[in-house]
């Protein structure tokens, strides 16, 4: 794996731990608090930043938004344990998906054994490996931004760091 892409798992893989850090301060009786009103639920969030990077994978196999609707149905996630072992699994797989590429730069051959140099998602933009990649960092970066917020208004003090 190349420097560019051990550079961004770091900083994926420290999102990912500030994130679990934060979850860990909820309590799950908390869970269903909608903190902005209209907007998603506590246990919405977190279940959604739970499998970011599962779904994200899936985004660029070019999953259509029919497949991506039943990925969300089937991996919905309720628990604190869940959550973070999702966290978890979703990091590890996104790590095995770029160490199976011969290079995220160029051409290559998906999962799902597509060759291609970029992927386009179901709404049409196309990103090259790399560039989903960075856009899955700061998909995990703005929702635990949401998260943050969100502890500040359920009135605990998130002491979390959120950059090194």
């Amino acid at each position: 794996m190349n420097t560019y892409l051990q550079n961004t798992f770091h900083q994926i893989q420290f999102t990912i731990n500030s994130i679990k850090a934060l979850i860990e301060l909820i309590d799950e009786s908390d869970f269903q608090i909608v903190p902005i009103e209209g907007k998603r639920t506590v246990v919405d969030l977190v279940s959604h930043l739970a499998i970011i990077c599962k779904a994200d994978l899936q985004i660029i196999g070019q999953a259509s938004m029919e497949e991506m609707n039943a990925f969300y149905e089937l991996n919905t996630v309720n628990s604190k344990k869940e959550i973070l072992e999702q966290l978890n699994e979703g990091y590890e797989e996104l790590v095995c998906y770029y160490e199976s590429l011969p290079d995220a730069f160029s051409t290559a051959t998906s999962y799902w054994g597509t060759t291609f140099s970029t992927a386009t998602s179901y709404w049409g933009t196309t990103y090259s490996q790399f560039e989903w990649l960075l856009e899955i960092l700061a998909h995990l970066n703005h929702h635990r931004a949401q998260l943050h917020l969100y502890i500040t208004l359920l009135g605990k003090e998130p002491v979390v760091m959120l950059f090194e």
